[in-house]
């Protein structure tokens, strides 16, 4: 589920995929010239690239989008041109310090950054080489930088590097005036959230004199490689799968293949100690205690894949009452069909995303809760049930945005996704509120109580009092 940051509007275009990457358009949104759009938010793929919309003022932070082409007027009536003219749609990054927002790009799915393409605006520009009544002409000395700041899926921050849009320190006269390629690809593959800040030498008692804009085209993201997933022999994997709550399998998976309890427990390494799904099938597992959103990845799911040249993809959906199912958002960016031996084309794990079976045998595939934290009937804090779905790789299921999911078809024997194992990172530990109720109990682990008067700083004791004690109590599990 799409974070919510208030929009006025979002508004949603899923465009075509481009193998093993993609690359964000707003041409659909601006298809003529001379236009812009300042009022909402936009969505494209699996990105939103955020708007913060004033209707009272008709003021706006973030990012708006343009194609807008004038370059020559350097003035506030121009604020929506890049520095260069460009032939395709474009958006243009406002920083606003009196409001505290800067320009965001939030994705549904964590990704692993490309590239982007940056300029001046043709505003900022010409305060910075002329001045105006507002602020002074750059001397030596003084700097515009463009920051960005990826964060994961918890709002912490993983990556930053800095763009000069000007530099005038060290006899330098440098003034961006033309679009210019920035590498993202050293950027780890798990960035939910990329903010652009802007930073002036020109600055004063109420803030930066600098028009605080940047011109933005052509960012370019993927997804994770196979080489991130969670191993078997994680120590940080606390329990497994340990009943079958629904199988219904689809056709081509034959008898040896066909029982669901060959998924339950440790995940075997073994390619035919599998739990075959078929095509279209699926396979719905409980655990000995609920599943909760916590730091880092919370489950991952096993598949048999020899290699990533050979993945076979399931959708991912979870449940905190056994009835109602929520999937993950997902994206592929595989354009062509994958034929069942991989003759003519091969599977790219960095082309899926939010999809189960992206890693070999022995390495599981991540998923966080907090993706789908605040979904209606869905308690993050507690899923009792997951249920992978076998997407059968014709093309005739689609992702999220619409796009058609390929992936090696047709197979036979153990066809479709071959379940191996759900091993679970971070298993609800929560405290009753009745004092007599049985502490969570996972297979190879000793549940202790753990009290502390208070927090700041804390004092953690197994020699727990009663509870209702005044203070706190958690539950710790030991080998």
């Amino acid at each position: 589920m799409r974070r919510s940051s208030g929009f006025l509007l979002v508004l949603f275009f899923c465009l075509p995929a481009f193998a093993a990457q993609t690359t964000a358009s707003f041409d659909a949104l601006l298809p003529d010239p001379g236009q812009h759009v300042h009022t909402a938010s936009v969505s494209v793929a699996a990105a939103t690239f955020v708007n913060a919309y004033t209707p009272e003022y008709d003021s706006w932070a973030g990012y708006a989008f343009s194609t807008v082409s004038n370059t020559a007027d350097g003035t506030w009536a121009n604020q929506y041109a890049a520095a260069q003219a460009r032939s395709n749609a474009y958006a243009v990054g406002y920083h606003s310090y009196y409001d505290g927002v800067a320009p965001e790009i939030l994705f549904d799915i964590p990704a692993a950054p490309r590239s982007v393409r940056l300029d001046n605006t043709a505003y900022a520009a010409a305060a910075i080489r002329d001045g105006s009544a507002y602020n002074r002409a750059f001397t030596n000395g003084d700097y515009f930088v463009l920051t960005l700041t990826a964060n994961n899926i918890e709002g912490k921050p993983i990556a930053a590097t800095n763009h000069y849009l000007a530099d005038f320190r060290g006899g330098k006269t440098f003034i961006q005036t033309n679009w210019s390629t920035l590498d993202l690809s050293w950027m780890p593959p798990d960035v939910a959230s990329l903010v652009g800040t802007l930073t002036t030498t020109d600055a004063g008692a109420w803030g930066p004199n600098t028009p605080m804009y940047f011109a933005l085209a052509d960012f370019t993201y993927a997804y994770a490689d196979s080489s991130g997933g969670i191993a078997a022999t994680n120590p940080a994997i606390l329990c497994w799968a340990s009943g079958v709550a629904a199988y219904a399998p689809g056709p081509n998976a034959d008898a040896p293949y066909l029982d669901p309890a060959q998924a339950l427990g440790p995940a075997s390494n073994d390619v035919f100690a599998v739990a075959s799904l078929g095509d279209g099938g699926q396979l719905t597992l409980a655990f000995p205690a609920p599943i909760a959103d916590g730091p880092g990845p919370d489950f991952a799911v096993f598949e048999n894949a020899n290699d990533d040249r050979f993945l076979e993809l399931a959708f991912v959906e979870v449940s905190s009452d056994g009835a109602q199912f929520f999937r993950f958002p997902s994206h592929s960016l595989e354009p062509d069909p994958i034929d069942g031996y991989c003759e003519t084309n091969q599977t790219d794990p960095t082309a899926y995303g939010g999809l189960a079976g992206k890693h070999p045998v022995g390495t599981g595939t991540p998923f966080d809760l907090r993706a789908l934290a605040g979904t209606p009937g869905l308690d993050v804090r507690r899923v009792t049930h997951v249920r992978i779905r076998d997407i059968p790789g014709d093309g005739t299921v689609t992702d999220t945005c619409g796009n058609p999911i390929y992936d090696p078809f047709p197979t036979w024997g153990s066809g479709g996704f071959d379940l191996d194992a759900i091993g679970v990172l971070n298993a609800n530990l929560d405290i009753a509120a009745d004092p007599s109720a049985a502490p969570p109990a996972l297979p190879g682990f000793e549940t202790m109580l753990e009290f502390t008067p208070a927090l700041d700083p804390p004092a953690w004791t197994s020699n727990a009092p009663p509870q209702g004690t005044p203070g706190f109590f958690r539950y710790r599990l030991a080998k």
